[in-house]
């Protein structure tokens, strides 16, 4: 893999030696700053870690601050993403469990496999490449707007029944793989998957999905860190593909309108927001496949 985005330096951390703009400009943190508003609000809402707007909106911030390489953006905006994660779904998974939303013990039997599969996919991720990744992401994104428009089947099911912990630990595995491995935190997966095949109420899916991204995106975020270790070409402040500036600007911000999410969905439905998520989510998808 080209020598793992070229040779790495020892352990410090390395500044970036591209060509063009290497700073912020304006227009360029007001762009992180409304994504963190979206994102942070989304996660509270729909359950999810809100890495399907980060991601891209982190890619295309990369490049604009001056890393000319896409690959090496690409994994920035994973890693970067992730880490914004761990505090929006901290803060939305506190928000759905004061509501008496969260489930404790779904959460964790989800999580046994979650963590050890996102660790997996950060080490997936920085083999098969940025380039790979951005293409892949893309048309996993045009997949999830298919899922948001398609009506979800209406559960009737008790939210308190008990669910065995194989089929639970099963969940936690593939949102935990796929959350690493393409930078967001899981969560369309996770309700998905329990709302869809363990046919757990919506509510119920939404508010598990929040507490089992907390140990996914952690997980995912130490993967990055270390992946991305002496990597030449990074921003300055970057640990691994995390950067810090980036992460401060946008992760409590994202954090504070978490809550707000997290307190809407507990007003309203979810579909209400799907649909016009669902062409966000087409309109984003297709960039990233197809840059216009």
């Amino acid at each position: 893999m080209a020598a793992r985005h070229q040779a790495r330096k020892g352990k410090e951390l390395n500044r970036p030696e591209q060509s063009g703009r290497t700073g912020m400009d304006t227009s360029v943190i007001l762009l992180f700053v409304t994504f963190g508003v979206m994102g942070g609000f989304i996660a509270g809402f729909l359950g999810v870690g809100g890495g399907v707007l980060f991601v891209p909106c982190l890619y295309h911030g990369f490049i604009w601050m001056g890393i000319e390489d896409t690959g090496l953006a690409m994994h920035l905006a994973v890693g970067t993403s992730l880490a914004i994660i761990v505090i929006t779904s901290l803060s939305s998974a506190l928000g759905h469990a004061i509501h008496g939303a969260l489930t404790g013990g779904q959460v964790l039997s989800m999580a046994i496999l979650a963590v050890p599969a996102a660790l997996a996919g950060a080490a997936i991720a920085s083999v098969v490449g940025g380039d790979f990744l951005k293409s892949f992401f893309g048309a996993f994104l045009l997949f999830v707007a298919y899922r948001f428009i398609k009506p979800l089947p209406k559960s009737d099911l008790d939210p308190d029944r008990i669910i065995p912990i194989p089929q639970l630990m099963m969940v936690g595995g593939i949102s935990g793989l796929l959350s690493s491995l393409l930078g967001i935190g899981g969560g369309i997966i996770t309700v998905s998957l329990l709302h869809l095949t363990l046919r757990v109420p919506i509510h119920r899916a939404v508010a598990n999905s929040s507490g089992l991204i907390v140990f996914s995106s952690i997980a995912g975020m130490i993967g990055n860190v270390i992946a991305g270790w002496g990597v030449e070409g990074l921003p300055v402040y970057s640990y691994g593909y995390v950067n810090l500036v980036v992460w401060s600007i946008m992760a409590f911000i994202a954090a504070i309108f978490a809550q707000v999410g997290a307190w809407s969905a507990s007003k309203t439905h979810p579909d209400s927001l799907k649909k016009p998520f669902a062409i966000i989510l087409l309109l984003v998808g297709l960039k990233m496949l197809y840059p216009f």
